[in-house]
């Protein structure tokens, strides 16, 4: 049997716009065997309840991936379990193309080559800022030129992401859509810069007075009005003793991050549910630990 587990990921971190990532404790994992027919079992009602065959992710990346390296395309029974949430900007697509790719390596008996994998996922993403942390772990930073590059920081002492998803999903189409073509070229450069000082900072454990650092010029001015009771939740966090608080990706959900310290971790997640009860939003709220390996393969 082979085995392969994916952790689920936020990206843009406020002004990392499409090129920071940050690996989280939910996780997408498949078992794959050996069989005379294709057999898909999915379990998992938040990302698996309308899929088929025909739009499922994983199998579209495995065939792809298949293709690409003219591999066989041999049938396997797989067992698929997902406790990541579907259109919640939590990296949902980015762990089913990223497991995808790995089951046809696996399968092929491949190797597992982590930036070759990114490559792969990449080019059938588009963008590299979800699957970077769900391969390598941890904080990333990903770029596309010419070659996908990565630098990761494993993990980030001492830190907790609270997570606020309202219900319904968030088409990550309708997020885009809402993006300006151009910015103002005083905006962009101070938004790079503070996307810059964040990584830094965190990387070096200085979370103290670093809120102002995940203000955003790129993205979420302009997602915001799509989503009610961001912008409340985010001040709210911050209010709460936050280290830092963002959209999620495209949306829906936002996150702070937080202390690892009970007492707070409470405090910032109830603050963030009252900032959404406010507004009328219900919402579910978790509390995840940085996943510092991430995607694993076993046999």
């Amino acid at each position: 049997m082979i085995r392969i587990s994916v952790p689920c990921s936020t990206s843009n971190l406020g002004p990392g716009f499409d090129s920071l990532g940050l690996a989280l404790s939910l996780s997408l994992d498949v078992e794959l065997r050996p069989s005379e027919q294709r057999v898909v079992t999915r379990h998992g009602d938040e990302l698996f309840s309308a899929v088929t065959d025909a739009d499922d992710l994983f199998l579209r990346a495995l065939s792809h991936r298949r293709s690409a390296l003219g591999l066989a395309d041999e049938p396997f029974a797989a067992t698929l379990r997902s406790a990541i949430p579907t259109g919640r900007g939590l990296g949902s697509s980015a762990a089913a193309v990223v497991a995808g790719v790995m089951a046809a390596d696996a399968l092929a008996g491949r190797a597992h080559d982590p930036i070759d994998v990114l490559r792969a996922a990449t080019e059938i993403e588009g963008h590299p800022d979800n699957a970077a942390p769900a391969i390598l772990g941890g904080l990333c930073c990903a770029v596309v030129d010419h070659d996908v590059h990565a630098a990761c920081i494993s993990s980030l002492a001492d830190v907790r992401a609270v997570v606020a998803s309202p219900e319904g999903v968030f088409p990550t189409k309708a997020s885009r859509g809402a993006l300006p073509p151009t910015l103002d070229h005083k905006a962009a450069t101070a938004s790079l810069g503070r996307a810059v000082f964040l990584s830094h900072a965190l990387r070096d454990g200085r979370t103290d007075g670093l809120s102002w650092a995940f203000r955003d010029a790129f993205h979420q001015p302009y997602r915001a009005p799509l989503l009610p009771g961001l912008a409340e939740a985010i001040a709210a966090a911050h209010g709460a003793g936050a280290i830092g608080a963002f959209l999620s990706g495209a949306g829906s959900s936002s996150i702070a991050l937080v202390r690892d310290d009970r007492e707070r971790v409470a405090r910032v997640s109830a603050a963030m549910r009252a900032a959404y009860d406010r507004v009328g939003m219900a919402v579910t709220m978790r509390s995840l630990t940085v996943h510092a390996r991430g995607a694993m393969v076993s046999r």
